[in-house]
């Protein structure tokens, strides 16, 4: 008969026995294949006949076996799916080992879960803690989570940071509140001054979004900078005063690009400054969560042309491309509150007038023409 999902769907009707037997006689894509698509278990399905293939070669095999294992509601499988995830040698294995122990929802699983909260790999662990924050109530799993916040992997200490010290609940709405309103006489204006004179007056946390293209590091004279140095300090100034007055997990939109100095002289060497990657730590230090890289394709035509000379000789070591694109570098303020707490601030019928409109970009490569993107960012 052919190996379909209808005959996989009458293997598990047909009882044990059937099952026991297309195993022993199957081939490594046929058990593969049935692993796969096994779905549902009935209650009576017998987890002792999948055991045997946790040993098998293939590591494609052993985790689609795990991942049935996980689905039987039964703590007699926990010491082989531990001993697994200790010892496995696929790493897909040992964490679907870990994710199977964690949905068994059983309190005989504890000290093993507790145990793998001491694996290498953080992912072992992060799964350990879904598993055992099921009994979060337990002081024993609270003494060894809240060890975790020490850990030295970030995502890690967010969770725990998160579980036990945190006064959110991200899964209860607020009150509404000022979290959506921003002041009256900051809408519809603009604004003619140094920014860091000028941002001094705006109140803290009163602003949704900001989407600037700071000056390049002297590429035209209207933004002259000493060192590449001072020039990052600067931004850093002015980027501390945007997250002072963003609203807690509000957005910052950085729109920049690494920037070429010409050579002084044919003697001496252009340099170019990579802004976007230079920039970036001290965003993050400041309190920013990196969110997207969104890259501003434009015609070629419309940038310097550097390839010229590599085109005549076409020697390698002087290879330079045409410097084609530019970065929508997207932040958020850093907050424990989810997206989901923000949207659950405004009404029904702004949620719904907001919603974006079809024709939207569904990559992170975005092909605009520079003047209609400098028209999109007048507006902005």
């Amino acid at each position: 008969m052919e190996l379909n999902k209808e005959y996989i769907n009458y293997l598990k009707s047909s009882g044990n026995g059937d099952v026991s037997l297309f195993l022993s006689k199957s081939s490594t894509p046929d058990i593969l294949y049935f692993l796969e698509n096994l779905g549902y278990l009935p209650k009576n399905f017998d987890g002792d006949l999948l055991v045997p293939l946790i040993k098998h070669q293939n590591s494609n095999i052993r985790f689609w076996t795990v991942k049935n294992l996980g689905k039987i509601n039964s703590d007699k499988y926990i010491n082989v799916l531990f001993s697994l995830a200790k010892n496995d040698t696929d790493t897909s294995v040992r964490r679907e080992a870990v994710s199977s122990i964690g949905r068994l929802r059983n309190f005989k699983a504890k000290d093993n879960l507790i145990n793998l909260l001491q694996d290498y790999d953080p992912k072992i662990v992060s799964q350990a803690i879904r598993g055992l924050l099921i009994f979060k109530n337990d002081l024993k799993v609270q003494l060894e989570l809240k060890k975790l916040l020490e850990h030295p992997n970030e995502i890690i200490q967010s969770v725990i940071k998160k579980e036990f010290f945190s006064k959110i609940d991200n899964d209860n709405p607020t009150e509404k509140g000022t979290h959506t309103i921003s002041p009256e006489y900051l809408k519809n204006i603009v604004v003619n001054g140094d920014v860091l004179d000028v941002l001094k007056y705006v109140p803290d946390e009163s602003i949704h979004l900001t989407f600037t293209s700071p000056p390049y590091y002297n590429a035209r004279d209207y933004s002259i900078y000493p060192s590449y140095q001072e020039y990052l300090l600067f931004l850093e100034k002015a980027f501390k005063e945007v997250h002072r007055i963003t609203k807690e997990g509000r957005f910052f939109i950085l729109n920049t690009s690494p920037i070429i100095i010409p050579r002084v002289s044919r003697s001496h060497s252009s340099k170019r400054y990579p802004i976007p990657f230079d920039i970036h730590p001290y965003l993050i230090k400041m309190g920013w969560e990196f969110i997207d890289d969104i890259v501003w394709l434009k015609p070629e035509a419309s940038v310097k042309n550097r390839i010229a000379g590599f085109m005549q000789h076409r020697k390698p070591l002087a290879y330079k491309p045409n410097a084609t694109t530019e970065y929508l570098m997207v932040y958020r303020k850093q907050t424990e509150k989810l997206l989901d707490w923000n949207m659950r601030q405004y009404d029904w019928e702004i949620v719904q007038e907001s919603k974006v409109p079809e024709g939207y970009e569904s990559s992170n490569v975005w092909k605009i023409d520079p003047t209609l993107f400098n028209q999109i960012r007048r507006v902005a």
